[in-house]
């Protein structure tokens, strides 16, 4: 496929590509920059510091990331289909997010003595209202990523991260310049508060506003003033889905964070380091899966009836990109990893080829996660991450005694080969059957000899 090609079907073509490029884009862009960041603290800061610093902010994202409550997810479900409720769905879950955050984080600082030694200098006025500042802007951060993904604005997703990470590396320079023996969660805080300022002055000021003045356009030239997509969502239907996703995403969680602890606890800290950068390098092919979902779920919420169209046209074009990314990295791993350290080579080549391998699957996984969503099959979406999670942890459980650090990316793959092959066998269940609506150019030979669209 030429680069024009490319162009045409991924920036100038379906809004669905077009939008999951961008988040992929930002993801990719921010990833880049937060190593440039480390890379820049670790030259100008001491190791001592760095490591209570980036303790310290590693708990505040967690903090941040349990309070949300995976409302995040919920903005990128029901913005789309929120019609004149757009702000009010929108400020509900900043308020939400504000108040469970402000709770966590000053819990912990009164607490942090017992709860965490290491992070004592935190129980201080200053530095404690610091993190429990930095706490809440990371919290609505997030949401405000989930909003404007919900609002098909992907590229001010790219440009608020930009943003975040370029002013968070000004921050970082400039304090420890100034000898600011905490300047990198004080950069943080620092960048996070620009971050919203700019982008929420965006957001309230001409998206919402934009967004709910079309829904008024559109309310006034439908008989009955009925949306497509339903109107305005359940209360109980928004809870359920809030407390099922988050469940989902606790789940993997446990499977993203949890085999490095494990790899350290029986393997030892330099093969925890292997698996830790093999996992950092593979994840940039999972991000493309889970944005892709992501803006499927975007383009489909409003309009269910899109929903096989986007899921096939999901598959076919990211699988492909796919494809290629894993063919390379498959090619050039050793060269990847020496960019790490002269010991990556040759004990991580064969981890992070079995790692690169497993985003393939993933595709499909990803699909039917977003697929679900789009659906309310909830409950199939917590099965789905259920079985993923024991297959991981069972298979690696079974592989890393016998084969070592490799078992690792073994367990990745076959447990991932296993889900996908699954949900294909029943595909019934996620994969909506072929219309005439779904054909595109040169598909309607193939619709009219294919039967039940559902098999295919």
């Amino acid at each position: 496929m030429s680069i024009r090609q490319l162009r045409q079907r991924w920036v100038l073509g379906d809004p669905l590509l077009r939008n999951g490029a961008l988040l992929t884009l930002a993801s990719v862009a921010t990833s880049g920059l937060g190593a440039a960041y480390w890379s820049l603290a670790g030259l100008r800061y001491d190791v001592a510091t760095v490591g209570r610093n980036y303790s310290a902010v590693s708990m505040m994202m967690f903090l941040a990331g349990v309070s949300q409550l995976n409302l995040a997810d919920v903005l990128v479900r029901f913005t789309p289909s929120a019609g004149k409720n757009t702000r009010r769905i929108i400020s509900l879950a900043y308020l939400t997010g504000i108040c469970t955050s402000l709770v966590t984080s000053i819990g912990f600082v009164l607490l942090v003595p017992w709860l965490s030694p290491g992070l004592d200098f935190l129980h201080t006025p200053l530095l404690g209202a610091v993190f429990v500042l930095a706490t809440v802007s990371y919290a609505v951060f997030v949401l405000q990523d989930g909003a404007l993904t919900g609002l098909r604005r992907p590229g001010w997703v790219l440009a608020e991260n930009s943003l975040f990470s370029l002013a968070k590396l000004a921050a970082v320079l400039l304090l420890s310049l100034a000898a600011a023996p905490y300047g990198i969660l004080i950069s943080w805080t620092l960048a996070l508060g620009l971050s919203l300022l700019f982008t929420n002055t965006f957001l309230y000021g001409f998206a919402v506003p934009r967004r709910e003045r079309e829904i008024g356009r559109l309310a006034a030239d439908l008989t009955g003033n009925q949306l497509p997509g339903g109107g305005p969502e359940p209360t109980a239907g928004v809870v359920r889905y809030t407390a099922l996703t988050y469940l989902g995403g606790l789940l993997w969680l446990a499977m993203s964070t949890l085999p490095q602890v494990l790899i350290l606890n029986t393997m030892g800290p330099r093969d925890s380091a292997f698996f830790s950068i093999s996992w950092v390098i593979t994840t940039m092919l999972y991000v493309v899966s889970s944005n892709m979902g992501s803006s499927l779920v975007v383009e489909s919420a409003g309009d269910p009836r899109r929903l096989g169209q986007a899921v096939r046209t999901v598959l076919r074009n990211t699988g492909a990109l796919l494809l290629a990314a894993v063919a390379a990295l498959l090619l050039l791993a050793p060269v990847v990893l020496r960019l790490f350290g002269e010991d990556y080579p040759e004990h991580a080549t064969t981890l992070l080829r079995l790692l690169a391998l497993s985003a393939l699957p993933n595709l499909v996984t990803a699909t039917a996660l977003a697929t679900y969503r789009v659906r309310r099959r909830l409950w199939s979406f917590v099965l789905l991450y259920g079985c993923l999670s024991v297959a991981v942890f069972g298979l690696s459980a079974l592989l890393v005694p016998r084969i070592g650090l490799a078992g690792m990316g073994a367990a990745w793959l076959g447990a991932q080969l296993l889900v996908a092959s699954g949900l294909l066998l029943f595909r019934s269940t996620w994969l909506p059957g072929r219309t005439a609506d779904d054909a595109g150019p040169g598909d309607e030979r193939e619709l009219a000899t294919s039967g039940d669209g559902a098999q295919r």
